[in-house]
């Protein structure tokens, strides 16, 4: 079982997780070397944040540290397959998705599994060009839930992903072709994503609010 959610700031809030909730934009950061793979108290970390972020909503990144963004659920770990995990992880993907304002995910080196589902689950992408992406879950007899990247990639890519387990760079995947993405050089992806938020910033936050429910009502037709 997981343990109950805990108030940022908590001594028992995940080290692996950081959270700049000062400024205009909520800045939450993965940080568990070497890959930033997930544990079960990192989702129930980052599903607290942004259920508090969500009461007085602003912009949200998503990033990692190490150069990476995540390498998905960290494969030692005891709680793998377990329901309770899993449910709390769809949770997070969930609550990215519902958040009231805009949440850009910056993405450079990695992002598989869980890790590429929480990036999906982002309204913008920033990616690094040479970021690997993937799902490995089918070769590790894991059942995953793709359906938020469907918000960025066709199916045929997604079939390859889940399918055969295969991994791609964004380049491969022409994400700025095709997706909306926006690909950028190693290591820019961060900036590149400040910028983006910095143009939001200037926006009232009702009407950012507003407009995404609006979208989410288009996309649900």
């Amino acid at each position: 079982m997981l343990n109950h959610p805990v108030p940022d700031g908590s001594p028992q809030a995940s080290p692996a997780i950081r959270a700049d909730l000062t400024g205009k934009v909520a800045r939450i950061c993965f940080d568990r070397p070497p890959v930033n793979a997930f544990t079960a108290d990192m989702f129930l970390r980052l599903h607290t944040l942004l259920r508090q972020e969500g009461e007085s909503p602003r912009p949200v990144l998503l990033t990692g540290a190490n150069g990476r963004f995540s390498a998905g659920f960290d494969l030692r770990q005891p709680a793998l397959g377990d329901d309770a995990t899993a449910a709390e992880a769809r949770a997070c993907f969930a609550a990215i998705q519902r958040h009231p304002a805009p949440v850009v995910a910056a993405v450079e080196g990695a992002a598989v599994g869980a890790g590429l589902l929480i990036a999906a689950s982002a309204d913008i992408l920033v990616i690094s060009r040479s970021a690997v992406l993937g799902m490995p879950e089918v070769r590790l007899g894991i059942d995953s839930d793709a359906a938020a990247l469907r918000r960025f990639l066709p199916d045929p890519w997604i079939r390859r992903m889940c399918l055969a387990g295969e991994t791609f760079t964004a380049a491969d995947l022409r994400l700025d072709s095709y997706a909306g993405a926006m690909v950028c050089e190693p290591g820019a992806a961060e900036q590149a994503a400040a910028t983006i938020l910095d143009s939001l910033s200037g926006i009232e936050a009702a009407v950012l609010v507003r407009a995404k429910q609006r979208l989410a009502e288009l996309f649900q037709r």
